[in-house]
């Protein structure tokens, strides 16, 4: 016989009617009831369901069982983080999820980071982590070509310079390295330093097959406001390209962002500069500290005609030193020497220590290279006298007394191309001067021919005077006027009589 126990019975008969809240027409009712505990109930004539209160209150009807938490006193998780699989209550207020993240458009790598984790971790799928320094790369579809964004350099106004390096490989192409330091001061980002190497598949005249033939910045605003994205250009043909960073500093990672988290695009607008390619020295190259230079062709239309230096972009200047000290590149130092192309254009050799805006020191040659100066003092000046001996050190032109000219006459019409020597300021005059023709078969003196075909001062076979003014002869055993010299073999003599060799005496 069953025995029913009427105690159990009495008491969850008791706590139904403490959590019993009574019988109401509409559902509204019952949710804005009052004072509201978990395990309350209600009955809804509009629904024709029990009402039941568990943080809010809901429709039982409208719930699975299992989805259900059973009445009980236990406090609810308020603003903190659940254990999965073992808390058996809901959390309400700011639930804290392990990995916090906020979208805003800009996902950069830092943004990826466990909370409480440090500057350098990336949280991957799995719960693990990784250093940031760790190779970040992306591969794009470079058939067509097209820009591919590095990374963006954004707003600053501190005095810094953070450091990135990218490594670009493609199917059709070795590895080419990319370096880009952007230059920050108080006031905001004024520069971006890079550099980039040429892919080693290159033809002869260093025109670039395929890969990366520029690397490009562009900017928006200036100082406190500025910028600076940085860009590469993909040639048609690159195939599948990799971007990968290989190096970045731990100093400012903040100021590199958006890294490789953009498409390959047909074109970037805005003002664009472009940083130069650093080439493969090819054959030439770099040995024993010594720099060789094999140009291939004189030709100015390909790049491989030699050493080519740009104009600076300050004063339009160009120089090579020599004699440099070794441990900086901004000093001079005794006995240091320069070759410079000047700003009017002119090129000049002096030591560093002693250049003149004036170029009145040192070797200097003017910008059509018609007049050749040293030291201020003229040397060269074509169409006129070429060089100048005895001159005034006072003055750069005309001549003084004494001096004399020594040099080719250029086209003139007195000794065409020839040579001459002649007194300063008789150098248009005619007959003046030792001169020896273009094809140096003739020297004429004040415009006696006095060697060579034509000569018109004594003998036709004659060459030069001896102080008698008679001609000296060869060949010949004369004894007249026309001395000359003659030889049968053992025997020299003159004007007929033998000279003896034999010392002379006292």
């Amino acid at each position: 016989m069953k025995t029913t126990n009427y105690s159990q019975i009495t008491n969850l008969q008791l706590a139904r009617q403490t959590h019993f809240r009574g019988n109401y027409l509409l559902n509204a009712d019952i949710i804005n009831l009052a004072s509201s505990a978990t395990g309350d109930f209600a009955f809804s004539a509009e629904s024709g369901t029990v009402w039941k209160y568990e943080s809010s209150w809901y429709d039982s009807g409208q719930l699975v069982s299992d989805q259900v938490t059973p009445a009980s006193d236990e406090l609810l998780i308020v603003n903190g983080e659940a254990s999965a699989g073992i808390s058996t209550s809901y959390s309400r207020g700011d639930h804290v999820h392990p990995q916090q993240l906020t979208y805003d458009n800009d996902i950069t790598a830092t943004k990826f980071i466990k909370t409480g984790g440090t500057a350098t971790e990336i949280l991957l799928a799995n719960g693990d982590t990784t250093t940031i320094d760790s190779k970040i790369s992306r591969t794009y579809s470079s058939g067509a070509g097209g820009y591919i964004r590095l990374c963006v350099f954004p707003i600053g106004t501190s005095t810094g310079i953070p450091y990135i390096q990218f490594q670009v490989t493609c199917n059709t192409n070795s590895m080419q390295t990319i370096d880009l330091a952007p230059y920050y001061i108080f006031n905001g980002i004024i520069d971006l330093f890079g550099n980039i190497t040429a892919p080693q598949y290159v033809q002869a005249n260093y025109n670039i097959y395929y890969g990366v033939d520029q690397l490009l910045c562009t900017h928006t605003g200036s100082y406190s406001s500025a910028v600076y994205t940085a860009w590469i250009h993909m040639m048609t043909g690159s195939g599948s390209v990799t971007v990968a960073v290989s190096k970045q500093s731990t100093y400012w990672t903040t100021r590199v962002t958006e890294i490789l988290t953009q498409d390959i695009v047909t074109s970037i607008s805005g003002s664009q500069t472009q940083i130069p390619i650093s080439y493969n020295l090819g054959n030439g190259g770099i040995i024993n500290n010594m720099l060789q230079v094999n140009p291939m062709d004189r030709s100015y239309a390909i790049y491989s005609n030699g050493i080519r230096i740009g104009n600076n972009n300050g004063d339009s200047t160009a120089s090579l030193y020599l004699g440099c000290l070794k441990t900086a590149i901004n000093t001079t130092q005794t006995g240091q020497w320069e070759i410079s192309k000047t700003n009017d254009n002119a090129l000049t050799i002096n030591p560093s220590s002693l250049r003149q805006a004036d170029h009145s020191v040192g070797l200097s040659i003017n910008n059509d290279s018609s007049i050749i100066k040293f030291n201020g003092n003229q040397l060269v000046n074509v169409g006129t006298d070429q060089t100048i001996t005895g001159c005034d050190q006072n003055s750069d032109n005309g001549v003084i007394a004494n001096q004399w000219l020594i040099g080719t006459s250029g086209n003139d019409f007195l000794n065409p191309l020839g040579f001459v020597i002649v007194k300063a300021g008789e150098q248009m005059t005619a007959n003046r001067g030792l001169m020896i023709s273009a094809d140096g078969n003739t020297l004429t003196f004040n415009v006696s021919v006095i060697a060579g075909s034509g000569a018109t001062n004594g003998a036709s076979n004659g060459s030069v005077n001896y102080s008698a003014g008679n001609p000296i002869l060869w060949g010949l055993n004369s004894v007249d006027t026309n001395g000359g010299f003659y030889s049968d073999g053992p025997k020299v003599y003159w004007r007929a009589n033998r000279i003896t060799l034999g010392a002379v005496p006292p």
